[in-house]
């Protein structure tokens, strides 16, 4: 018995001088990496101003309006109208995406009739931040909040969106100046693109929110834009020239 119980001890110790390192104990333990630092989070709850903002159209093209069905065309066209007049009562920095010809049609005609100097920027990438020309145009703006609206919201819209969000840019999507094939597929695209950390927006909170306060010299003319193309209009211009009185 003692026999056994000297071997059972010498194996025990035998097994014990072969355990691995992690087992036993490194004597020189391998130093971790320091953590990187964490990416400073967008700043969604400092307020859109004409300071701090660019508008970007995404592929406003003629030939693109087959494919628009959760919207109806002329409610689209007056909101797509309705939000260049924002980008031209405010100033805003305004980069046009897409070419005409061909398949592709022309540039909604709002475009040209409200910002006829926004550059146009032709890309053949699905997402225009893989274009150099649209990236440098954006830095040189010096801002990081993007109001992105554009045909079709799940596809060129979206990708740009995350790309944008990853290089560190804050996006705002204008609905209602955006569509796509079917809701379903509308739903989802806004469903992941708040996921990644846009902003959903609709053209009349985003002309409140540039606008701030209606004393400002831009309130009556906000007041026009949204008598003329929203269902509040009556409501905005009679609030706007009660405000004038004051």
């Amino acid at each position: 018995m003692k026999n056994r119980l000297l071997f059972s001890a010498l194996l025990l110790t035998s097994s014990l001088t072969t355990l691995p390192a992690a087992w036993a104990g490194d004597p020189h333990p391998k130093k971790m990496p320091p953590k990187a630092a964490a990416a400073t989070p967008p700043n969604y709850l400092e307020k859109l101003t004409p300071q701090n903002s660019v508008l970007v159209m995404v592929d406003f093209l003629t030939g693109f309006d087959p494919g628009l069905k959760t919207i109806d065309k002329s409610l689209y066209n007056n909101n797509v109208t309705a939000l260049a007049k924002l980008g031209k009562l405010f100033k805003l920095p305004t980069l046009v995406i897409g070419d005409e010809g061909g398949f592709r049609g022309k540039f909604y005609p709002a475009l040209a009739q409200y910002l006829p100097d926004a550059p146009r920027i032709e890309r053949h990438t699905v997402s225009a931040w893989q274009e150099p020309k649209f990236v440098e145009a954006v830095k040189k703006t010096g801002r990081k909040k993007l109001i992105l609206a554009g045909i079709s919201i799940d596809n060129c819209t979206t990708h740009l969106a995350l790309d944008a969000l990853k290089a560190g840019y804050e996006v705002y999507v204008v609905t209602d100046c955006s569509g796509s094939n079917e809701k379903l597929v509308e739903e989802a695209a806004m469903m992941r693109l708040t996921q990644a950390g846009a902003v959903m927006t609709s053209w009349v909170s985003l002309g409140s929110e540039l606008l701030g306060d209606w004393k400002k010299p831009e309130g009556a003319t906000l007041g026009q834009i949204y008598q003329e193309h929203s269902a509040w209009g009556g409501f905005y211009s009679g609030y706007t020239a009660e405000v004038g009185k004051k």
